[in-house]
C-alpha cells in the first residue's frame, strides 16, 4: 500500500480540520453579537446542506443494490431535515444575548428525526460491513471495545445529560431534545468505534478512511453535547462556550462530508481500469 494512494485522504482531513477554525474567525471579527448570531445560523445551514451533500455523493456512487447505498442516504437526510427547521426557528442568542424565538417543538421535532435517521443509516452501514465478511475481529474484542466506547461516550455526554435531564422531566421542550440527542449520539459513537477498529486492522487499507472520518464526526457531536457543561465547570465565558459549540458542529458536519468523499474515492480506486489502447491502437483510453 503506498503511501500516495492515502496522500489525498489525509489532505481532506487536514482541510476538514481547518473548518472547525472558522467560528473563532467569525467571532473575532464580528463584536457584534447579533450579527455573530446571524452568521452562525446561515453558517449552521450550510453546514447541514455540506454534510448531506457529502454523504449523497457516496449514495449515489453505490450501485442501487448496494446494502451501505441506503445507509449513506439516511445520514443524507439526517442532515437535511434540520435545515428547514432551522430556518423556521431562526437565529439563536444562546451565550451571546437574550433572545426570543418561536416554539422549540418544530426544532426538537426535527432533531429528534435527524437522529432517528442517523441511527438507521449507521446500523445499516455497520450491517453492510458485518456481512461483508472484511470485520476479522472476535466477539471478544468488539465487546471490550464498545464497553470503551461507552465510557468515552458518558465522559463526553454525561454531564450534559445529568444536567439537563431534571428539567426534561419537568418538560422543557429543549431539555427533552438534548437529553434524547445525547443517549443517541452516545449510541452511535459505540455502534461505530468497533468497525473503525476493523477497519484499521486491514493493514492500511483505504476501506478505513470513510469510518476514520465518520467516527471522527460522531466523536465532534459528542464535544459538542459536552463543551456547555465542561465550560460551565471551568468557567469559561457563555460567549466562548458557544463559539466552542459551533466549532464542534462545523467539525461533525465537515467530517461526515469528507466521509462521503472518501467513501467515493475508496469505491473509485477499486474500480478497473481501462488499458491505454483499450484495443483501439490509437492510445486514447475509453470512457464509461
Amino acid at each position: 500500500m503506498t503511501s500516495g494512494r492515502h496522500l489525498r485522504f489525509q489532505v481532506l482531513g487536514a482541510l476538514t480540520l481547518a473548518i472547525g477554525v472558522l467560528p473563532w474567525s467569525f467571532s473575532a471579527s464580528l463584536g457584534d453579537p447579533v450579527q455573530l448570531a446571524g452568521a452562525y445560523f446561515s453558517w449552521a445551514a450550510a453546514l447541514y446542506l455540506y454534510a448531506a451533500g457529502g454523504a449523497a455523493v457516496a449514495a449515489l456512487t453505490l450501485s442501487p443494490g448496494d446494502a451501505m447505498r441506503p445507509g449513506w442516504a439516511f445520514l443524507a437526510t439526517s442532515y437535511i431535515v434540520l435545515v428547514p427547521a432551522g430556518l423556521w426557528y431562526g437565529p439563536r442568542g444562546l451565550g451571546l444575548y437574550e433572545s426570543t424565538n418561536r416554539s422549540a417543538a418544530v426544532l426538537v421535532t426535527a432533531g429528534l428525526a435527524s437522529s432517528a435517521l442517523a441511527i438507521a443509516a449507521f446500523l445499516l452501514l455497520s450491517r453492510a460491513w458485518r456481512t461483508s465478511g472484511l470485520d476479522v475481529t472476535s466477539r471478544a474484542s468488539r465487546v471490550v471495545i464498545r464497553i470503551l466506547a461507552l465510557a468515552v461516550a458518558l465522559a463526553l455526554a454525561g454531564p450534559d445529560l445529568v444536567e439537563r435531564f431534571p428539567a426534561a422531566l419537568r418538560g422543557d421542550v429543549l431539555a427533552v431534545g438534548d437529553v434524547v440527542t445525547d443517549v443517541l449520539d452516545g449510541a452511535l459513537f459505540v455502534v461505530a468505534v468497533p468497525i473503525l477498529r476493523a477497519a484499521l486492522l486491514l493493514g492500511g487499507g483505504l476501506a478505513a478512511w470513510p469510518w476514520i472520518f465518520l467516527t471522527s464526526s460522531l466523536f465532534a457531536w459528542l464535544g459538542y453535547d459536552a463543551v456547555a457543561a465542561y465550560g460551565d465547570v471551568a468557567g469559561l465565558l457563555p460567549r466562548t462556550i458557544r463559539v466552542s459549540e459551533e466549532t464542534f458542529r462545523a467539525l461533525g458536519a465537515a467530517f461526515t462530508f469528507a466521509a462521503g468523499v472518501a467513501q467515493r474515492w475508496m469505491l473509485t480506486e477499486r474500480l478497473p481500469r481501462p488499458s491505454a489502447t483499450d484495443g483501439r491502437g490509437d492510445g486514447a483510453a475509453s470512457r464509461p
